[in-house]
């Protein structure tokens, strides 16, 4: 498993994080702070799978600008996997047509810009060769961190949280573990 923080500074790589992305393997997003700036804009193509931790503005910004650049009508389009929670901010707050057009209304005809997918804490989700397992963080809003797990390897992705145990007692269960 290949996983790369998505930088969101111009200059000197890695002296500041102002938004949050990872990817892995170039295919699956965690968070869409910045994939949406990825370059050069093939990288972005690759994208189908985005799993949002929550909708605060460091994690979601970019996730617009990813989804007009790499429209791609039909069963093809990007997957967005969030709470209902943070679906429901982004409906009000980003995709709202007065910040952004509404692409989850206009998703609901023949060319989707995306495809929202609703997870839940602990429920694994299943795609391509990875399994992804959202767990509960705690933050001011609804918030989970992922562990992503393939044949070999597993990684956690612990952002945005306060104390909390669970995400640590998940891990601490989990073998293959190689990075948080």
């Amino acid at each position: 498993m290949k996983v790369e923080l998505v930088p969101s500074s111009v200059g000197e790589p890695g002296m500041q994080q102002f938004c949050i992305a990872a990817l892995i393997d170039d295919t699956v997003a965690i968070d869409a702070g910045t994939i949406g700036l990825l370059c050069p804009l093939s990288r972005q193509s690759r994208i189908r799978h985005v799993f949002l931790s929550h909708s605060h503005l460091d994690h979601v910004a970019s996730l617009p600008l990813l989804l007009d650049n790499v429209h791609d009508t039909g069963p093809g389009c990007v997957s967005v996997y969030a709470s209902s929670e943070t679906q429901q901010s982004l409906r009000q707050d980003l995709f709202n047509d007065r910040l952004w057009p509404d692409f989850i209304r206009l998703s609901q005809g023949d060319s989707p810009f995306l495809k929202i997918v609703t997870i839940a804490a602990e429920t694994p989700v299943s795609l391509q060769q990875f399994v992804v397992t959202p767990v509960g963080l705690e933050h001011p809003v609804p918030t989970f961190g992922f562990v992503v797990e393939d044949a070999h390897s597993a990684v956690a992705f612990v952002s945005d949280t306060g104390p909390t145990a669970r995400i640590w007692e998940v891990i601490h269960n989990i073998p293959r573990m190689r990075a948080v």
